[in-house]
Order: structure tokens, then C-alpha cells, then sequence
């Protein structure tokens, strides 16, 4: 499920936005509300305007595998006591582009700075255009100025995004056909490794369980035989 970049960690984006802008026309934007005394928080009312426009879905693997990724085991699967899903990217952008003909989205990996440049988007709105035109238009320059760079201190999530861009409604990505594999924290109880195994058995999803030895991540493979478990290196 794709989410707001309002919920997001990054305090650049979970904080309001405010731009720089060329003949905005507030007061159609807001009728009912703009006047001089109301402009500066006009320039936060469209921020949120663009803002709720954008619809996000986080992976890790960018550059490395991402199930072995310790830190996000930790952050993000409950201290290791939850699952990581692993997708076939090509499947996934197929499976996107048939159920969501008519909507924009990039799937790109995150650049990290250690001092991120100034990129103050400015709006310049064309007066011949529409309101969805201009609006569409400032979604795509803002995509690849704010929402694919990050500051270094988010490095280690290895991060790529799947960003829908015009799109106020959450989405509900069919996911299912592109999943390859799921790996089994350390911390989940064996006796419920059953029911993760049922819930994938005969779909072609490889299941993995984590192993931590040598100071790092393995997974190995685990089958059901017999009604016993086997595990092996993958």
C-alpha cells in the first residue's frame, strides 16, 4: 500500500512545505481564504496541496541485497521479530503499469549527500495551462529536486522508492505476482514458521530463514518434507 510523504521519517518531507512561486494565483487556488494577511500561510496550504499529491512505497536493495541489511531488520521488522519481502522489480513495474494505465510513477534509487545542495524548488506557473496542468507539471520538477535525494545520514536504509506522482488516493499495488521471496526474521518462534510456509506453499516464493553467524546475515533456504524442516545454504 503506497503511503503520504507526510508519514514519512525524513523530517524534509514529514515537515510542511512552503515554495518560492511566479504569478501562483492563490487567489483562485483559495478563494475563500486568501488575502494579505493570509498569504504566508497560503504558501503552506499549496505546499500541502502538492505534497498530498505524491504516494510513496520504501524498498531497501538499492545497491546491496537489503535482506541483510541489520539496521533495518531492527528499525523496520519489530527488532528482527518480523518478515522481509523480496520482489521482482520488472514483474512489480508490469504489474503497476496494467492496473494503473493512467497514473505517472518512477522507481528510482535514493541519492544520498552529505550536505544536500540547494534545491528551494520555485513554482512558475504558466497562465495558459490549467490548475491540473501547471500542478502536474511542478510534480515532476519536484520529483527528481526533493523526493529521490536524501541527506547521508540516511545512507544505510540503501533505499529505492516506488513514487507515484498526481495522485491524492492511497494506492493498492497488486504485489503478489512480483513477490520472489520471504525471509524469516530471527525472532520469529519457530511454531510459526508453519503458517508462513502455507501461506506461500505451491506459488513458486522461495522461503528463507535468517541466520546470524560470523558477525553478519546469512539466509538459508527452508523446505517441508515429510513434515519436517530442512534448511540449506542458498
Amino acid at each position: 500500500m503506497s503511503n503520504s510523504l507526510a508519514l514519512m521519517n525524513d523530517p524534509r518531507e514529514s515537515h510542511p512545505w512552503g515554495f518560492g512561486s511566479t504569478n501562483l494565483p492563490y487567489d483562485k487556488l483559495f478563494p475563500d481564504y486568501y488575502s494579505n494577511e493570509t498569504h504566508i500561510d497560503c504558501q503552506f496550504k499549496f505546499g500541502q496541496m502538492v505534497k498530498d499529491r505524491f504516494r510513496v512505497i520504501c524498498f531497501s536493495g538499492a545497491k546491496h541485497h537489503g535482506w541483510d541489511n541489520e539496521m533495518m531488520w531492527a528499525h523496520y521488522a519489530d527488532r528482527q521479530r518480523g518478515i522481509c519481502l523480496e520482489f521482482d522489480e520488472e514483474i512489480l513495474r508490469a504489474s503497476i503499469e496494467s492496473n494503473f494505465p493512467e497514473t505517472k510513477f518512477e522507481l528510482q534509487s535514493v541519492n544520498y549527500e552529505q550536505k544536500i545542495k540547494n534545491r528551494d524548488a520555485w513554482v512558475e506557473w504558466n497562465g495558459r495551462l490549467s490548475h491540473e496542468e501547471n500542478l502536474q507539471n511542478f510534480l515532476e520538477v519536484l520529483s527528481c529536486q526533493v523526493t529521490f535525494n536524501k541527506s547521508h545520514f540516511w545512507e544505510k536504509e540503501d533505499e529505492k522508492r516506488l513514487l507515484f506522482l498526481n495522485h491524492a488516493e492511497r494506492l493498492f499495488v497488486p504485489v503478489a505476482a512480483a513477490l520472489k521471496a520471504v525471509h524469516i526474521g530471527l525472532g520469529i518462534p519457530k511454531a510459526e514458521h508453519d503458517e508462513i510456509f502455507d501461506a506461500i506453499s505451491g506459488k513458486g516464493i522461495r522461503l528463507y530463514v535468517m541466520i546470524y553467524q560470523h558477525n553478519c546475515y546469512e539466509r538459508w533456504i527452508l523446505t517441508k518434507k515429510d513434515r519436517k524442516w530442512w534448511t540449506s545454504k542458498d
